[in-house]
């Protein structure tokens, strides 16, 4: 099958719950259509994937890999990829979106073996771990979706376990060089991605960025631009409103100091942006219980199945 040609990202948000940052997506209802999609996208954390059925490929920047069932895939939120299934089937997936650090806590992440290579691997990891190569993936998934699913007595204390003994697996891997050395430059902006996230809340200008991705200033402007789809001053300000937005539903922070925590020195320049990306004010969208949906994000994340009757008429 032809290699699907590089596009414009698309940047996919996941508002994660608070008090357990994790978003599940599985069910029947979840299959992945046999056509390409036009674009690559990336995620605001870390995905794990699990297929359930059928056979298909996963581009990952430049790099195209076959999965079929039983295969567990780990992708940082950085990495640009899509997926699609054989031709003529739809493969089966579940999802998790997680925020891994948050889950764990602070006690499980002093198990962690080596923090250096945990938080190279959440930048740039890309893994598709198959069943007769790696059979301990598939088991260790399908317990942390069973017990998400049942909620039984203790069960994010069981998940936590879970994930735990899988990240130390995902890092052996990392380190042991399973990640080829070309797959490491998947993404040269990913450096400056990362810092983003980590760092919205602060001021720093493009020259920083690109000196972080070894380019020069002119050329990340472009590169972002061509990548990306907008500038990295508008990505940063919807890095901001979204945080803003999770501050806003779990805190009881004031409008004005929730605009200082986003980045914001200026409440009126905060409004302003928010309302831009939002569709309401702050205030508004507090007082409807964070329902209200985004007006100008440019991508959400995937939050309910595709009618597959559609997809198959695009396909005639």
């Amino acid at each position: 099958m032809p290699r699907a040609k590089r596009a414009v990202l698309e940047y996919r948000t996941y508002d994660l719950p608070a008090d357990f940052p994790l978003f599940v997506l599985a069910g029947d209802a979840w299959r992945i259509s046999p056509v390409p999609s036009k674009r690559l996208h990336i995620h605001n954390c870390l995905e794990i994937g699990l297929c359930h059925s059928e056979s298909g490929f996963m581009l990952l920047g430049e790099q195209q890999t076959a999965f079929s069932s039983g295969c567990v895939s780990v992708i940082a939120r950085n990495v640009p990829h899509t997926t699609w299934s054989s031709p003529g089937v739809y493969s089966q997936w579940s999802y998790l979106y997680l925020d891994i650090e948050a889950i764990l806590g602070s006690f499980s992440m002093e198990l962690l073996p080596d923090m250096n290579v945990f938080y190279k691997m959440l930048t740039n990891c890309h893994f598709i771990l198959p069943p007769d190569e790696y059979p301990w993936a598939k088991p260790i998934i399908q317990s942390v979706l069973t017990e998400f699913e049942n909620k039984g007595a203790g069960y994010r204390s069981s998940i936590r376990g879970l994930l735990l003994s899988f990240v130390i697996r995902i890092m052996r891997l990392y380190s042991d060089g399973e990640q080829s050395l070309k797959d490491k430059n998947i993404s040269v902006l990913s450096p400056a991605l990362e810092y983003m996230h980590r760092c919205y809340d602060q001021t720093f200008s493009m020259e920083q960025l690109a000196e972080l991705c070894h380019i020069s200033p002119t050329h990340f402007r472009r590169l972002f631009g061509a990548q990306m789809g907008e500038s990295p001053l508008h990505f940063l300000h919807q890095l901001r409103v979204m945080q803003s937005c999770r501050l806003l539903r779990t805190t009881n922070k004031t409008i004005a100091e929730i605009a200082t925590l986003a980045g914001y020195s200026s409440l009126c320049c905060y409004n302003q942006h928010f309302r831009r990306f939002m569709g309401c004010t702050p205030s508004a969208w507090r007082k409807a219980g964070g329902q209200e949906k985004p007006a100008l994000v440019t991508y959400t994340g995937w939050m309910e199945a595709e009618r597959l009757e559609n997809e198959q008429s695009n396909e005639k």
